[in-house]
């Protein structure tokens, strides 16, 4: 398929590429062009609880593209089959509105204008906080961003989507992350959230999301995180709807590198 991923300049878009690149042509678009790289990036390759940068497989097609523009959003989604939307910005009190609000309401907007179908929204973990002593939580729990101005952006934006899925007929995958992890890290996290997933893993949700058949829903949110001892959020949709599965549980983070031998029978 052809596919749009807005927001590739950060981590994320990376590990989006990584998935999809070797099974669909992409159009990447973001705000900043390729020689400009996302700070994070650079920050990454020297972390070993990050992502590190690797080189993509092939050339992709880039635009340059400011998701609060909806002009140039309905230009980059034209002839094609599907969207991946990634953007996302934290910090800043006002583009965070209106990026997370306003670049989803834009991309959602193009999608119904170009007569695409499937989106692939990313959000948080707005279900986290909210229910941070509780277990067996799945990501049908109600939504719980709290006062963290950042989640309530990622929120509303969030409505958005699933308004737009539910009034135009469009199938919608969200997929829910909280923290990363490369599978090969030296060293484990210090402080792994129990919402844990790989970077690769990451990358393979994404090219499951792409390709998943018909949702039950039009609006389908996925919680995306590894197996995990805890047992504190669940994946089971996606492996059940989306065929996707972690490869990685990181054993290293909850394991005893030196467990106590048995003791001997008398």
């Amino acid at each position: 398929m052809k596919l749009v991923l807005y927001g590739v300049g950060g981590p994320v878009g990376e590990a989006a590429i990584g998935g999809l690149e070797p099974h669909h042509q992409l159009r990447l678009a973001d705000i900043r062009p390729p020689d400009q790289p996302h700070p994070r990036l650079a920050e990454a390759s020297r972390r070993a609880d990050d992502w590190p940068m690797r080189p993509h497989r092939r050339e992709h097609e880039f635009v340059q593209v400011d998701v609060t523009r909806p002009d140039q959003v309905l230009a980059a989604a034209e002839g094609m089959d599907a969207i991946v939307n990634l953007s996302v910005i934290r910090p800043d009190p006002v583009l965070s509105f209106r990026v997370n609000m306003l670049g989803a309401y834009n991309v959602m907007r193009a999608a119904v204008a170009h007569g695409i179908k499937r989106v692939v929204h990313t959000g948080p973990e707005v279900i986290i906080g909210g229910y941070w002593n509780d277990f067996d939580i799945n990501v049908e729990a109600p939504p719980r961003p709290g006062t963290n101005y950042y989640l309530l952006t990622k929120y509303v934006g969030q409505e958005v989507v699933r308004s737009f899925a539910e009034h135009h007929a469009l199938e919608v995958v969200a997929l829910y992350f909280h923290v990363f992890q490369p599978s090969d890290a030296a060293e484990p996290m210090r402080s792994a959230s129990p919402f844990l997933v790989s970077w690769e893993d990451t990358g393979r949700a994404f090219r499951a999301a792409v390709e998943a058949p018909p949702m039950p829903n039009r609006y389908e949110p996925f919680i995306i995180t590894g197996t995990l001892p805890h047992g504190k959020f669940s994946a089971e949709k996606a492996h059940r709807l989306l065929g996707w599965q972690p490869q990685h549980s990181f054993p290293g983070h909850w394991q005893r590198r030196n467990p106590r031998p048995a003791p001997t029978q008398p």
